[in-house]
C-alpha cells in the first residue's frame, strides 16, 4: 500500500505537465512565431519547447518575453 501512495504521484505528475506545459491561448499567441523559428525540432513535445524557449529568452520577441517574466517592468 506504501508504494502505492510513492508511485500515484510520480505517475500524476507524468500525465499532468504536459497538460501544463501546452499554456493558454495568450502564451500560445505571444510565443508561437518564437516557438517556430527557433525551436521547431523540439516541437510538438509542449516541454522541449518551453525548454528551448528558455534557453533562447534573449532571442524572442518581447511579447514572449513577457510570458516567461522576462521585459516586465
Amino acid at each position: 500500500m506504501r508504494k502505492f501512495f510513492l508511485v500515484l504521484p510520480a505517475v500524476l505528475s507524468l500525465v499532468a505537465l504536459p497538460a501544463l506545459a501546452q499554456g493558454t491561448a495568450k502564451q500560445k499567441s505571444a510565443c508561437e512565431r518564437d516557438s517556430h523559428r527557433l525551436c521547431a525540432s523540439a516541437e510538438p513535445d509542449a516541454i522541449a519547447v518551453e525548454k528551448c524557449l528558455k534557453a533562447h529568452m534573449s532571442s524572442l520577441s518581447k511579447a514572449c518575453q513577457r510570458q516567461f517574466g522576462k521585459g516586465r517592468r
